[in-house]
């Protein structure tokens, strides 16, 4: 007998399939319609299943695996927050739900996280967390309010403004009822630093080996370094995340020196993001908060070394290609060359506000209200925005709840057992207030919400482990000597 046998194939369409092997035996079976009528060869296959019945079958087993994984994240959140973390250094992977709303991994898993907790019950919120939402509730609910007026009187706010303030009130409310351990947080930070580091290796690759050379202006470059979704102010909200997640590593992970110094190098690596990419309101503001963190801490040789290595950075653009350097520094404060158009932008600005200063123009109407001016743009300015949208009332809510933030901080500052939780606290205030001098930063921005929400799950941590300590050393005072009784 032959090592192979000759197998001979033919199909008659909607008839029968006839499979001879060495004219020793025949098959019979009903068989699909073909092209071929008749084919032979040494090895053949049959397609059996359908397209679409192996397309149900991984549908099927794709959905049985999401469903494993959220049953894990469900009981061991800290992995879930892993994840979190690692899907905010892929702006890309989106699945487009209109023409400027996109939905991702970390949205879906923030709605999950919420869910969770509120089936769960956390721990109880410090008085310092309820203060702060407190001003941020009403600082939503002014919204809504002047949402609902809007669409009352035909002039409903935009959708992307309205799900943009939805996502951060989720955000706002779920992470720091699931933020309720140190273990939790360094999850993350551990999560958002191979997100930081797979978006440095994004934008390197977008803008190729030699940016300056190819490329015309820093404008070009900056554009050049954007994603589809997320724009070169977006790049400095994802840095100022990141930084703050280092250091949030920093002071949960160890203070050993060999810590210390892994974490300095994360910090510093994330925040000469935006000297990459030319943006500049974002660099300017994370070096000022990270150079007042390290001076509050009073790490002097840490904020000696990041100076010297952002002035070497520059030193090393300007010896690729000094005219680009040259036009993205060159800034005149009497005519506003060099800001990106902001002072025409806040002199529309300010005209909008000045026409409705107490009322506002409605939620989510900025951009309408401005472009019927004849603006070229938004006001690139968070406090403007909320005065010409919410008027002066969302103006002083709004500084509320970042002065209640601060001022939380500042306390945990005061006592020395958590003195880096609250100067990093502190460098995250500087850094977001002064960014929002140049964009929307503090209203209803995502990254910075996140950032934020980290931040008010620090103080509930450090609050609770103040609380602690005290009643834990309460007993010990209570045992002191007392003095003996004199005889007579």
């Amino acid at each position: 007998m032959r090592e192979e046998s000759l197998l001979a194939f033919c199909f008659e369409p909607g008839g029968i399939l006839r499979l001879a092997q060495n004219d020793q035996c025949t098959f019979s079976a009903i068989c699909l319609p073909a092209e071929a009528d008749c084919f032979q060869g040494h090895h053949a296959a049959i397609k059996h299943p359908s397209q679409m019945y192996i397309s149900s079958i991984l549908s099927i087993e794709i959905g049985i695996a999401i469903l494993l994984l959220l049953a894990v994240f469900w009981v061991k959140p800290e992995y879930g927050l892993f994840l979190y973390g690692l899907a905010l250094g892929f702006p890309d992977i989106v699945f487009p739900l209109g023409t400027a709303i996109n939905l991702r991994l970390d949205d879906g898993l923030i709605v999950f996280f919420l869910f969770r907790s509120f089936s769960w019950s956390p721990a109880s919120l410090t008085s310092g967390q309820r203060s702060i939402f407190k001003w941020q509730a009403s600082l939503a609910a002014a919204c809504c309010l002047s949402a609902l007026v809007g669409l009352a009187r035909g002039n409903p706010p935009a959708a992307y403004e309205t799900l943009k303030m939805t996502g951060c009130v989720v955000i706002l409310i779920a992470l720091p009822r699931l933020l309720q351990s140190e273990r939790r947080l360094r999850f993350l930070a551990a999560g958002l630093m191979c997100a930081g580091i797979a978006l440095m290796f994004q934008i390197r690759q977008r803008l190729g080996g030699s940016p300056a050379i190819v490329l015309g202006s820093f404008q070009e470059l900056k554009n050049a370094a954007a994603f589809t979704t997320w724009n070169p102010n977006t790049i400095g909200q994802a840095s100022m995340l990141l930084v703050f997640a280092a250091g949030i590593g920093w002071i949960t992970f160890g203070r050993s020196r060999i810590h210390s110094g892994l974490w300095f190098c994360f910090a510093t690596a994330f925040s000469l993001i935006p000297a990459l990419v030319f943006a500049r309101g974002a660099g300017i503001s994370i070096a000022a908060g990270y150079v007042f963190f390290l001076c509050l801490v009073r790490r002097w040789k840490f904020a000696l070394v990041f100076l010297m290595i952002g002035v070497s950075i520059l030193g090393y653009l300007r010896s690729v290609d000094n005219e680009l350097v040259d036009s993205a520094t060159r800034v005149d404060i009497t005519t506003g060359e060099g800001f990106s158009h902001r002072f025409d932008r806040w002199d529309m600005a300010m005209g909008a506000i000045g026409s409705d200063p107490f009322l506002g123009h409605g939620f989510g109407r900025e951009w309408t209200y401005l472009s019927d001016i004849g603006s070229e743009g938004r006001a690139h300015n968070a406090y403007m925005t909320v005065w010409i949208e919410l008027g002066f009332g969302g103006l002083a809510l709004l500084l509320a709840a970042t002065y209640r933030f601060v001022t939380c901080a500042v306390s945990l500052y005061r006592d020395l057992e958590f003195q880096m939780h609250g100067a990093l606290l502190l460098a995250l205030s500087v850094t977001l207030c002064i960014d929002s001098f140049g964009s929307s930063t503090l209203y209803w921005e995502k990254l910075p919400t996140i950032a934020l929400s980290i931040g008010i799950a620090l103080i509930g941590i450090s609050e609770r482990n103040r609380v602690w300590t005290v009643a834990h050393d309460a007993p010990a005072a209570a045992y002191q000597v007392l003095p003996e009784r004199s005889r007579m």
